[in-house]
This record gives C-alpha cells, structure tokens and sequence, in this order.
C-alpha cells in the first residue's frame, strides 16, 4: 500500500477529526473510504438520467418514439408493390379493351381435300 500527503486548512482538520472521532475509525480508513467512493466506477443508465434531469431533456424510455425502421421498409416496400400491381393490371385492362378480338380460323386440312 502507498502512502499520500495531504496538506489540510485547520477549519478541514478539525472537522476531520470530529468526524473520525464520531464514526471511531482512522483518518486513513476515512480519506480511503472517501477516496473509494469518490473513484468507484459509475452506473452509466444513472449518471444518464441524472443529466436528463439537470438539463431538462426527455426520458427517452417514457417518450413515445417510434424506432421500429423495419417496420416503416416494410410499409413502403408494401405500398411499391401495390402500385406497381395496380399499374400492370390496369395496363393489361387497357389492352384487353383496345385489342382485336382474335378471330377463329378455319381448320386447314393437312392432306388434301
């Protein structure tokens, strides 16, 4: 374990050492847990919300937004085809409509009369 130096104002230093005197540990112990605490890994969710909250932005898990971009493709690859079905059948509509009724020929014979 490494020692540290701090130098300390006299109002800190008494206050430190009422401090230590109430919760009965050492000065050490006390700078320690405080430095653990002070450098302890964060929870990124909590700091998150807790910068939302001071800047007044959305909660973005309560807010009603929609993602669901696959859902969306779907929807227009949908519509695509759609139109593009409409399109061939009203162009086959128009042709049925505009074309020649075929007429029957006559059977030929393969041989001679």
């Amino acid at each position: 374990m490494s020692a540290l130096s701090i130098r300390l104002s006299p109002e800190i230093e008494k206050r430190l050492e009422l401090e230590v005197g109430r919760l009965k540990v050492t000065k050490s112990k006390f700078v320690q847990d405080l430095l653990e605490c002070a450098l302890a890994p964060k929870d990124s969710v909590a700091l998150l919300m807790q910068a939302r909250a001071q800047y007044g932005l959305d909660d973005l898990a309560q807010a009603a937004v929609t993602t669901n971009k696959a859902a969306q493709v779907k929807a227009l690859a949908r519509e695509a085809v759609q139109k593009k079905h409409a399109a061939e059948k009203a162009q086959a509509d128009h042709t049925a409509s505009s074309a020649p009724v075929p007429m029957v020929a006559e059977p030929v014979a393969k041989y001679g009369k």
